[in-house]
Order: C-alpha cells, then structure tokens, then sequence
C-alpha cells in the first residue's frame, strides 16, 4: 500500500485507493454496485520504498495469498502497529506513512462510496471514530469477504445486487466487530484500555515541542474528549494536562544536563513559547530555576 489517488479503470469507474508507487498493478475482475466497488486486484513492488496512503473511502482488504513481512502502515504520531491479518480495516479520512518491501500481493478490494454505506459507518450508536483495524477476526466479516471474492472471479446472474446485499451485511458485522472491540478494549471499571494507552502516550511524548490539545489527542485515540480526559485520570491517577506538564518539565531535566544546551533551546523544545514561560513554570515544577537546577545536577556529578 502506498500513496493513494484516483484514477478510473477500463470502464472509466473510479478506481479509489489505488497504490501508485507499485511496480506492477492490475485489476483482475471487478463489480460495481451503487457506489459498493469490489476488485481484486493483483500488485508488486520490485524494491523497497516509502510513502503515503490516505484512503480516500472505507477501505476492507481481504488477502488471497500470504502477506509480505517487510510491509506496514504507520499512523501519524504513532512508532508502530500491529502486523496485517487476513483481513484490514481502514477508515475513510485516516493516513498512514508506509514502507513497502519487495513483495507481491493479491486481495479483495471492498470500497465503500455509497450513501446507505456512509450511513452505517457514521451511525451515533457506533463510537466517535472508528479506528483502523489491521486484523479483522469476525468469522462473519471472514466469510462475507470470501464470497464476494468468489463473485467477483466467478460472476453470475444479478451479480451486482448479490455484491451490494453481502457487502451491506458485512459493514454491519464490521462494525459491530469494532464497536464491541473497542468497547471491551476502552473500559474496565471506567479505565483507559493499555493500547490506547500506549498510544497516548507516545503521542505526547514526541509532540511536546509544539502543541497538545485535547481535541487532537482525543482524535488519535479515537475518543470523545471528555471521554478522554474522564479515562485518563481514572487510569492515571492524574488529568492529562497536568501529564503534558509533567512530561515537559521532565524532558527539560534530561536536557538541561546536556553539555552546551541553551536555555532557550530547551524551552523550545519543551513546548514553551518563552524563557521567561519556562523559567517561571520549572520553578513552580521544581523550586529552582532552570540555571539553579543544572548547576546543582553539574555539581552533585563531581
């Protein structure tokens, strides 16, 4: 997978999701049923390379050969994700930076464009979004896949409304595969769940040069935010703001003591508009100034 574009097929339908920096690229069979589109499609890469895939529709990838180890996708702000399945999920409007290694694949290819499909995904029963799922363990989601693939290699009579009826069957599976998943996953006696976590973490950790607010961090977890700030502290023992600024305050320790750090330069780094921000906010962390704090860490290493 890789950088995503449009493009039309044979036919001039709209191909979505295609992944242009693959070396070979075909679609073998294709049907097209009220904005339900489903490929298989066959693709290669000769040599690794990396870019990136925004799917421009809900996007399912159902394999019909092995998976290459060497291939990920990667969410923005995240350092890794699970391997792919058997079956991947991914919503519409997400990105991903991906590495491809050498590698062939054939998949089904499900996209989603139709009105009744968007309604299901954006459903207020269902939580606030979506995340991407690279392993789909639904038997049901399994087996729609696999006879929609068999359709699409081997149409018959009223191929089109068999495709549609499957895959409008399947996307109420899928989704009440995610729910269910992220519900268990989210909370335990209103607790956050360890991968989201994780996650979060991760994510403040290599933002806290610039901005953290609330609503982006609730977006990467797929949370509302008050869902977030509520599971945060329950799971934390502490609001996430306080968090952030513990977290800046202990980066700026760790840089502090660096041979040649500015005062200046750590502020920046630590996500403080000023010195003078920083100064007054690592005081009130700490008890000594920035310029105290490194000097009494020097001495105290002689």
């Amino acid at each position: 997978m890789a950088n995503a574009r449009t493009l039309t097929d044979a036919a001039g339908d709209v191909l979505p999701c295609q992944p242009v920096t693959a070396s070979y690229f075909h679609v073998e069979n294709s049907i097209v049923a009220n904005g339900i589109r489903a490929d298989i499609r066959h693709f290669a890469w000769e040599r690794s390379c990396d870019a990136r895939f925004e799917p421009d529709s809900h996007y399912l990838d159902y394999s019909l050969g092995p998976r290459a180890h060497g291939a990920r996708l990667l969410s923005e702000g995240r350092r890794n994700t699970p391997p792919f399945g058997e079956v991947a999920y991914l919503p519409k409007g997400s990105a991903f930076e991906a590495h491809c290694e050498p590698s062939e694949y054939r998949v089904l290819c499900l996209t989603f464009e139709a009105t009744a499909a968007e309604r299901i995904f954006q459903n207020e029963d269902l939580p606030s979004t979506l995340r991407p799922c690279f392993d789909v363990k639904s038997p049901w989601v399994r087996q729609g896949l696999a006879r929609i693939a068999e359709e699409v290699r081997n149409p018959g009579f009223a191929k089109d409304m068999l495709v549609e009826t499957i895959a409008m069957s399947l996307v109420v599976d899928l989704c009440r595969h995610l729910q269910g998943r992220q519900i268990s996953d989210d909370m335990t006696n209103g607790r956050m769940a360890d991968w989201r976590l994780r996650r979060l973490q991760d994510r403040i950790e290599a933002g806290l040069a610039g901005p953290l607010s609330i609503i982006d961090l609730a977006q990467e977890c797929g949370l509302s935010s008050r869902h977030l700030m509520r599971t945060f502290k329950n799971t934390v023992g502490m609001t996430i703001s306080n968090y952030i600024a513990d977290a800046r305050i202990a980066q700026a320790k760790r840089d502090l003591v660096q041979e040649g750090a500015m005062i200046k330069v750590v502020a920046g780094n630590c996500g403080f508009q000023s010195a003078a921000a920083f100064s007054a906010a690592f005081r009130k962390a700490t008890g000594l100034s920035p310029r105290g704090f490194r000097q009494e860490m020097l001495h105290g290493t002689h």
